[in-house]
């Protein structure tokens, strides 16, 4: 299964150990108040369960990884960090990454953004990728780090018109990796 790496971090499918992190971020006000009420733990701890079958099946459905940081001299190189997933929809996914509090306005969410998107139009073989966001006073924070990767704001694709939808199709992406390939030769 994949394991997608940077220069700062491990995203590896997650698995048992993760659990209690899991359930920390679904359950966390502070981590959930951009994304959905928090969850009770009995329904944090079913979540996680659908999440390690989805990452157990051989097919590119769903994926969720936990994030590791893995520079050495950190003291949370043996504790995951965050989760990140993509949930698919026919042939395209939703992206998502959540980090524990403490770990955000680092640029940890950005690094993994690169493997991920890879994964999902390499690994996944998908036309599209999505990010959605509250339409709220963070708003540009995410609009900023979805510009960064080409995301396009898709205007009224929501029924929810609290929400913002950005989108990555396969096309845009391929050009821009065909571009930094050039620049860098």
């Amino acid at each position: 299964m994949a394991v997608l790496e940077t220069s700062r971090l491990r995203l590896r499918l997650m698995g048992a150990r993760d659990e209690a992190m899991f359930c920390h971020l679904y359950t966390d006000p502070d981590v959930m108040r951009r994304i959905l009420p928090p969850l009770s733990a009995e329904a944090a701890a079913q979540n996680f369960a659908r999440a390690c079958n989805h990452n157990a099946k051989d097919t590119p459905g769903h994926r969720f990884w936990a994030i590791d940081y893995t520079l050495a001299d950190s003291a949370a190189s043996d504790a995951a960090i965050g989760m990140a997933a993509l949930l698919r929809h026919g042939d395209s996914a939703e992206l998502g990454v959540m980090l524990r509090n403490g770990w955000w306005n680092r640029g940890i969410s950005s690094e993994a953004f690169v493997p991920l998107i890879d994964h999902a139009f390499v690994g996944m073989e998908l036309a599209l990728v999505y990010a959605q966001r509250p339409d709220d006073d963070h708003a540009r924070i995410i609009d900023k780090l979805l510009d960064k990767f080409g995301f396009v704001h898709a205007p009224d694709t929501l029924a929810d018109k609290t929400l913002c939808r950005w989108e990555l199709p396969r096309s845009t992406w391929e050009e821009r990796r065909m571009a930094r390939r050039q620049s860098r030769a």
